[in-house]
């Protein structure tokens, strides 16, 4: 890449977000329509993202939402890898390094989603090596409602796939939290991942979306966002060309309902990638449980 080239996707950028309209009413699994990068909606808002490369501001879990980590220099798993080659050699880092930003007593990986495409005419089919595919999300979400039934709901269509002693932590914790770790598998030129400031974000700007899990039929829900005010409230990050040593933890739920703890999270689209190669990226779950 020349060194022109190199300065578009580095730097604070005004990019589109995907809002939803400030309702206040949750989202019926019927009306769910899908945002796509690239496309503009009713309230789609030009916000700008801040690159932390450069600042000096610090962010952490607990305050924030989130937090930007440079791991170890080593090879690690790529979009060719096997399964179980991620879960025997991916998983355990993971796991170490989320107890290590959280006092987790235990921090269980339960899954991971890799994208390495960016046509929605691509998502939901099989690739090359058997998995589903998916491309990044155009839309500023959180995976998880802190409604009690949906937390209820998530945790019945999890658990039971998972080990017998980390199901049982459900019921022996004092404390339970969702956290993803996203990862680019080659340098990040194309649809970043941006994340928002929860200290930025008031509670209503935080919508329900319903949902029910295509496998099980089990009903829960997660939060979309809206940006209700007129001037720009949300303080959105991301990291120019993002490495593979590089990664961002962020929270999705947590139990004490304190401080940064649910994150809004997106893709978003770069001005003048459109023809780079699709941005290729493992994102991975943990369910974090302190004793």
């Amino acid at each position: 890449m020349s060194e022109e080239d190199e300065t578009k996707t580095t730097g604070d950028v005004i990019a589109n977000i995907n809002y939803f309209p400030p309702t206040g009413q949750p989202i019926p699994v019927s009306a769910w329509k899908p945002r796509y990068i690239g496309a503009s909606y009713q309230h789609t808002r030009r916000m700008t993202i801040h690159d932390v490369r450069l600042t000096t501001k610090t962010f952490s879990l607990q305050t924030n939402g989130f937090q930007f980590v440079k791991l170890s220099p080593r090879q690690r798993v790529t979009a060719t890898d096997d399964e179980v080659t991620i879960n025997r050699t991916y998983y355990p880092e993971l796991s170490d390094l989320v107890k290590k930003l959280t006092g987790a007593s235990t921090a269980f990986v339960f899954n991971h989603v890799i994208r390495a495409h960016s046509s929605p005419s691509q998502k939901g089919i099989l690739d090359a090596f058997g998995r589903w595919q998916d491309i990044p999300a155009a839309h500023p979400h959180v995976d998880y409602s802190g409604s009690p039934a949906h937390i209820a709901g998530t945790r019945r269509e999890l658990s039971p796939n998972f080990p017998p002693e980390i199901a049982s932590l459900y019921d022996s914790s004092s404390r339970i939290a969702y956290v993803n770790v996203w990862r680019p598998l080659s340098t990040v030129r194309r649809d970043p991942l941006a994340v928002c400031d929860c200290a930025t974000v008031p509670d209503e700007d935080y919508q329900v979306r319903l949902r029910r899990f295509s496998r099980t039929g089990v009903e829960s829900g997660n939060y979309v966002m809206s940006h209700a005010r007129e001037e720009e409230t949300h303080e959105w990050w991301y990291m120019s060309a993002m490495r593979e040593d590089e990664v961002v933890v962020f929270r999705e739920y947590d139990s004490e309902m304190r401080g940064g703890w649910r994150c809004p999270h997106t893709a978003f689209e770069l001005e003048g990638t459109e023809e780079v190669e699709p941005r290729e990226s493992i994102e991975a779950r943990v369910v974090c449980f302190w004793e």
